[in-house]
């Protein structure tokens, strides 16, 4: 079958990989990309030799002042996992030219110091997230008198009597920054949160399905809880005042991740007042 765009050779994609000792070139990743397969005479990969400008016209990074065979060349090239190769095309904004000939070169040249002797080969090590919940601002809002204000009947037509503290319909709401931590040297990858409790958040922001979070760094989500109370302004302010709603001792969040080497963890959060508790399995 024909195709329009400018593949590299094997032996183009063998070197780009060797250079960097099948290590995904990504600096916050750094995954190995080959490794045993269970069929004793086969190897499993996850590599891919990955174009830093487009192999055909529309891609990410594109380049048309470029020759064919300048875009085949192995300086177009980068190895990276395959989850490093799906995120630079989706926010090419970020992972400019510049950016990929940089993590590049110092992936060789780490490969190189490696060889030397220079540098230590890194061991696996297992990745550590917490959650932390920091409450931003919050409000109440009055959506209409209740029915359990007294009525008195007037010139034969019922007329509810609204006194300086009427029952009302509240609704209440909490805006809260979701923060996620990796307090550990080590990265951690396709970080996924789900809500197993009885009660959940309004709205929370979701993460891309190929995501990592690099050591000792964290991601910022926006996250908000609504409820609704019937009750005088006392009652709604006694409920609102709480930084961490009430309701929040059924909320349960569950939080996977992965390791380098593919080793699936799992945490547990509740909450329990003003605390968050952080559970790994």
């Amino acid at each position: 079958m024909e195709t329009n765009r400018d593949d590299f050779t094997k032996a183009t994609i063998e070197i780009l990989a060797k250079r960097v000792g099948y290590l995904c070139s990504n600096p916050n990743c750094r995954k190995l990309t080959i490794g045993a397969n269970e069929v004793g005479n086969k190897p499993t990969s996850i590599g891919i030799a990955a174009h830093v400008t487009a192999a055909s016209g529309g891609g990410p990074r594109f380049d048309d002042t470029i020759t064919i065979e300048e875009r085949k060349h192995i300086d177009n090239g980068i190895w990276l996992c395959s989850n490093c190769a799906t995120l630079i095309d989706k926010d090419e904004n970020k992972y400019t030219v510049d950016v990929l000939k940089k993590w590049k070169a110092d992936a060789e040249e780490e490969s190189r110091k490696k060889l030397n002797g220079q540098l230590l080969n890194q061991p696996f090590g297992s990745p550590y997230l917490e959650i932390d919940l920091i409450w931003t601002s919050g409000g109440r809002s009055n959506r209409g008198y209740s029915n359990k204000n007294p009525v008195e009947m007037h010139e034969g037509r019922p007329v509810m009597i609204i006194s300086h503290q009427p029952i009302i319909y509240w609704g209440l709401h909490w805006n809260f920054n979701f923060v996620i931590f990796n307090n550990s040297n080590y990265p951690a990858y396709n970080i996924k949160i789900e809500s197993i409790g009885t009660e959940h958040f309004s709205h929370l922001d979701t993460l891309p399905k190929i995501n990592n979070l690099p050591p000792l760094k964290n991601i910022d989500l926006k996250a908000r809880y609504e409820d609704f109370v019937e009750g005088d302004y006392l009652v709604a302010e006694g409920i609102h005042k709480k930084r961490i709603p009430e309701k929040f001792k059924n909320l349960t969040l569950k939080l996977t991740y992965y390791d380098d080497a593919r080793n699936l963890h799992t945490n547990y959060i509740e909450f329990a007042e003003t605390d968050v508790i952080n559970k790994k399995l």
